[in-house]
């Protein structure tokens, strides 16, 4: 094979997996809501976001957030990768100016993404810390050190080089001594932190159409 044929099959073979992705991807009708449906966007090379849209296939929020405070986790199922619906979650920083530090992908940092977002998601949960002096204790803290991380899929946990969504929120909660992956393991996932004792449910959106993350 001549070599400049491997980029060319290469870059075809990427777009028809993505095609297949995006076809064959769960993607919910409606959200019991006549003008809202939800439609799929391309966030990587071949990972999908859910966003919510109307028959214009304009997106439009689904939900409004309230009562958010610092500290709060954000969690939502909308994010998939070749049928495995992993997820997504970020920590907010400063609920004032709406500012979610977040893992975004590959080729990215970390980064304050917009609270304004997770609006647009049909799935989104809202947790946040029993202990009231924990998330005091939470806030006092610096979080420049969790900004500019380069996203990496397999990032370890005591690796602050490298990071991914479900990792850098186990990374802020762990200076303060919090380990909120429920099941201890050599990875952390939106999953396993759902499922962390130390919160209680603030709200939560659209997850009873896939099953409980709780």
């Amino acid at each position: 094979m001549k070599p400049y044929l491997l980029p060319v099959l290469f870059t075809l073979l990427m777009s028809g997996l993505s095609l297949w992705v995006e076809q064959g991807a769960y993607t919910p009708s409606t959200l019991g809501i006549p003008t809202v449906q939800v439609a799929d966007y391309s966030v990587g090379l071949l990972t999908l976001e859910e966003r919510c849209v109307d028959e214009k296939n304009q997106q439009v929020i689904c939900h409004q957030l309230t009562d958010i405070q610092e500290g709060d986790i954000l969690i939502t199922k909308s994010n998939h990768t070749l049928f495995y619906r992993h997820g997504h979650a970020g920590v907010v920083i400063d609920a004032k100016e709406g500012l979610v530090l977040e893992a975004l992908g590959y080729g990215e940092s970390s980064t304050l993404e917009p609270l304004e977002k997770w609006n647009y998601y049909p799935t989104v949960k809202v947790l946040r810390l029993k202990d009231a002096s924990q998330r005091d204790r939470l806030m006092s803290q610096n979080f420049t050190p969790f900004l500019g991380i380069d996203y990496h899929l397999f990032a370890r946990k005591a690796d602050l080089s490298a990071t991914h969504c479900a990792d850098i929120v186990w990374k802020v909660f762990n200076q303060i001594g919090i380990d909120v992956d429920s099941n201890g393991g050599y990875f952390v996932t939106p999953k396993d932190i759902a499922k962390s004792p130390y919160f209680f449910e603030i709200a939560s959106y659209g997850f009873e159409t896939e099953g409980d993350w709780s």
